[in-house]
Order: C-alpha cells, then sequence, then structure tokens
C-alpha cells in the first residue's frame, strides 16, 4: 500500500506547496516512486516543477483519474516523480463532494502498485477539496511559521482532524506540525516553538525548515531546492523532514 501524506493549512503562504515540491525530490533521491496531486487550482505544484508548460501531449490519463474532472492528466517528472496536474483557473461544483471522494482514488492508485508515496498539496480552505483530501490520507502536516496567530489556526485544525479520527471519519495514524520559515535568532519564533511543544508534544513537532533564500530562489526557477542549492541550509532542512517522516 502507498503511503498518502496530505500537506495541509487553511491559511495560504505557509510553504504547503514548496514542502510537496522538495518532499517529492527528496523521496525520489531515496529511490521512492513519487506521485505528487495537486487539488490547489492555482497549480502552483507545477511550477514548483517546471511542468507548467506541459503540451497535453505530454500528459497522460489513467484509468484511475479519468473520473475527476478536476485534473487535466498526469505528467512525468522524471523517472521517480509523476504529478497530477490540476485545472487553473476554473472553478468546480463541489457541492456534491462526498467525505470519502479522495479516498477511492488513492485508493485505487495505491492497488497499482506503480507508487510507493503519494504526497497532496491542498487548498487554502477549509472547503470539500480539503476535507476529502483529509479524509483519505494516513499522514497529516500541517505547515505553519510559529507566530501567535498561526498557532491559532494550527490548533483549530489539528483539533478538527483529532475529532474527525476520534468519529472514524479520518482514516489518519499521524497528524504533525511543520514549522517553517523559522529564524532562531527572532525571540517570538523561540517562545511560539516552546509553546507548541507544551501545548501538542515535542513528538508531534517536525523538525523545523529553517528561513533559507535558497527554498525561495529555487521555487522562482521552477526547481527543487535539492538542484539550485543542494548544499544550503534549505535543502538540508527538508532531507531531514524527509528522514524523520519516512525513516
Amino acid at each position: 500500500m502507498s503511503d498518502v501524506l496530505v500537506v495541509a493549512n487553511r491559511k495560504g503562504g505557509t510553504a504547503k506547496t514548496t514542502t510537496v515540491v522538495n518532499l517529492a525530490y527528496a523521496l525520489s533521491e531515496r529511490g521512492a516512486r513519487v506521485l505528487v496531486i495537486d487539488l490547489d487550482n492555482q497549480g502552483h505544484v507545477e511550477f514548483g516543477f517546471s511542468a507548467g508548460d506541459a503540451q497535453s501531449n505530454q500528459l497522460t490519463m489513467p484509468d484511475w483519474l479519468s473520473s475527476f474532472e478536476e485534473f487535466k492528466g498526469v505528467f512525468c517528472y522524471s523517472d521517480n516523480i509523476q504529478l497530477v496536474l490540476a485545472h487553473t483557473n476554473s472553478a468546480f461544483d463541489e457541492s456534491a463532494y462526498k467525505l470519502d471522494r479522495f479516498s477511492s482514488m488513492f485508493d485505487a492508485i495505491s492497488s497499482t502498485n506503480q507508487f510507493d508515496i503519494i504526497l497532496v498539496d491542498t487548498p487554502p480552505t477549509l472547503g470539500p477539496r480539503l476535507l476529502s483530501a483529509l479524509a483519505g490520507a494516513n499522514k497529516i502536516v500541517i505547515p505553519a511559521e510559529p507566530t501567535p496567530l498561526a498557532s491559532d489556526g494550527v490548533n483549530k485544525l489539528l483539533n478538527a482532524c483529532m475529532k474527525a479520527i476520534q468519529n472514524k471519519h479520518f482514516r489518519a495514524t499521524t497528524i504533525d506540525i511543520l514549522p517553517v520559515m523559522v529564524d532562531g535568532k527572532l525571540r517570538i519564533h523561540r517562545q511560539t516553538l516552546g509553546l507548541w511543544q507544551q501545548k501538542f508534544g515535542a513528538g508531534r513537532i517536525l523538525p523545523a525548515i529553517r528561513r533559507n533564500v535558497k527554498v525561495a530562489e529555487a521555487f522562482a526557477v521552477h526547481l527543487p531546492v535539492f538542484e539550485y542549492a543542494p548544499l544550503s541550509a534549505g535543502a538540508e532542512d527538508y532531507r531531514c523532514l524527509c528522514d524523520r517522516l519516512f525513516s
């Protein structure tokens, strides 16, 4: 069975897409077969992988995707990374979404034995699309900058997920918090990280992703940080995160 990791936060600008892109590459370095699914119709995943110019003849439509109109097809980025690209600038009626909509898709993908890990990037709104993705995950990661304002959103999403798991609506076995854009010199960051450890438990706090300009520069030129600046702090941090999540 494939691991299904969903990266989620109800707020934009929390490095969800950056985390998905760089985790995918770190996993592929280890020989894992990775499928990245973009559920956000902003389409930023393809931007991070230089897939934005993919032509229709470069996309495939496997059976497990054919009934999902949210997506335009699968793009093969490398031998070990494939991307499910979302339609951009298009609105789909989500009112008829069922909670298990993406659970069934994840299960169908897993049954093909083509992928070891499915990474899912999600929209920054707690709508049917995000809820359905969370329901199908077996791992959930909530990235957030360690500030008091972000803490409120983390707390609400974490509590909602825990309640859904208790009520058997979600099937995740782990929910972790990923500190991102961390500057150890900032007292507010240090204080907030300490509060997170006290409130949520140190075991739920993942290794921090430090604030590093190379990560942003890499995304700007459509590359994972490992290709753009392999010796940077950003590359080191995402490798550590990969080790923690998939040791």
